[in-house]
């Protein structure tokens, strides 16, 4: 409902705020190298400026109501800098890297740009949301699916500019397993316990409407290590937009376990740690549409990523526990759902999501199901009396439909692992 309300502000705004520039812009292709994809208002233009590795200004004749526009690259979120004279250029890392290659692009092409968008009227802290190519030889060339295809940005997912996200995603997962650029672990140079294993998931949607339920959104970061502590001090997490958690001095996290970083408000306490966020973090991904998503990525203090994840996943989706839960479902008096492993090694299942939409279930650290084993997860109940083969949810009313439900078990990064359903349903 969000998406579609501010889809027709934006829509009302390009008819209202600035007809001029409807009327005087071409139509084509939002991305020149992607014809096949949704098609955009037009514009052509010079840069006088690089401001940093997603925003640059530009003379663009017929785009709004004249002199020098500040553009932010649709689809794309660069590394920030702090210092933005070119000769003096200083900032997180990556940022440089990002702005002198953008810098780059544009020199190759004397300036000349093509920008272009859904909605006239689309902008970010000001800055009119474009998507930008620059010309090579005969042939535009998109701005973002470089920088993102380097891995010298991240995926920022739009919600009304949306016609990069299904690329872009594809491209920036393809980055992240390449170990492009960002996502290089060691590439501003040796963090502290470099190697380390970890893991990391985000539970991106929340039980009901996400803006009531704002811790209903967290990321849980995991130590692999059986031996080792992992130091967290000056780490941080950051979604693809600039919002940011560094963890304060003293957070660790115990061999073999994990810590949880909540969206909103709340008390730091033991493993329990909260971003204060008034608002959700993460854009919800749906079957009706797969396209939208965002990313979870924890950094180092020296700017490497050293655990990330990006939904719904696209590249390198397979996961051992697929094919190896059998699930069925009890909808009457006592609810529950059960889950057997029908494979031959055990499946811890802390990195999985329990859903029955549109209720979700965590599944708590040390949840292991070994071969043949099977646990059943019962709607209602206490979580306190939980044991090995019997968990509760914990909710005050039954939530499968007798009718006809459906249940699956998920990876976080939205990969299906395993289904069951009844009745009207299916999966």
């Amino acid at each position: 409902m969000y998406r579609a309300v501010r889809l027709a502000a934006l829509a009302l705004a390009s008819a209202l705020i600035l007809p001029a520039s409807a009327a005087q812009a071409k139509g084509g292709a939002c991305l020149p190298d992607y014809p096949h994809g949704a098609h955009c208002h037009v514009w052509t233009g010079k840069v006088t400026q690089v401001d940093d590795g997603d925003t640059l200004d530009a003379s663009v004749p017929g785009d709004g109501l004249g002199g020098i526009l500040r553009v932010r690259i649709i689809g794309i979120q660069a590394m920030e800098l702090t210092s933005y004279r070119a000769a003096r250029r200083a900032g997180d890392c990556h940022a440089i890297d990002a702005t002198n290659r953008l810098e780059q692009l544009v020199r190759r092409s004397k300036g000349k740009i093509r920008v272009s968008a859904l909605y006239t009227g689309s902008r970010s802290r000001g800055r009119r949301l474009r998507s930008v190519a620059v010309r090579r030889g005969k042939h535009w060339r998109d701005v973002g699916r470089i920088l993102v295809s380097e891995g010298l940005a991240l995926w920022w997912p739009g919600i009304a500019e949306d016609a990069s996200n299904a690329r872009y995603s594809v491209l920036s997962q393809k980055a992240a397993v390449a170990h492009k650029g960002l996502f290089a672990p060691d590439a501003c140079g040796i963090g502290p316990n470099q190697g380390h294993p970890i893991g990391l998931w985000a539970q991106w949607d929340a039980d009901g409407n996400d803006r009531d339920d704002v811790n209903g959104e967290y990321v849980k970061i995991r130590n692999y290590d059986v031996n080792n502590w992992l130091p967290l001090s000056g780490w941080y997490l950051r979604d693809s937009g600039l919002r940011r958690y560094t963890f304060p001095p003293g957070s660790a996290i115990p061999p073999n376990s994990s810590v949880t970083v909540y969206a909103g408000m709340g008390e730091d306490a033991g493993t329990d740690f909260y971003w204060g966020l008034g608002a959700p973090v993460f854009e919800n991904a749906s079957k009706a549409n797969p396209d939208i998503g965002d990313g979870a990525y924890l950094f180092d203090p020296r700017g490497n990523i050293r655990a990330s994840m990006i939904y719904p996943c696209k590249v390198a989706c397979s996961n051992p526990a697929k094919g190896s839960i059998a699930m069925s479902v009890q909808p009457k008096k006592d609810e529950y759902i059960s889950l057997t492993n029908t494979g031959g090694a055990p499946i811890d299942l802390e990195p999985y999501v329990l859903k029955s939409p549109p209720y979700s279930y965590e599944f708590a650290q040390g949840t292991v199901l070994g071969p043949g084993q099977m646990i059943r997860v019962h709607t209602q109940g206490d979580p306190t009396e939980d044991t090995a083969t019997d968990r509760y949810w914990g909710m005050d009313k039954q939530i499968l439909d007798n009718s006809g439900d459906v249940a699956e078990l998920d990876a976080y990064n939205d990969v299906e692992i395993a289904c069951t359903a009844y009745g009207s349903k299916s999966c």
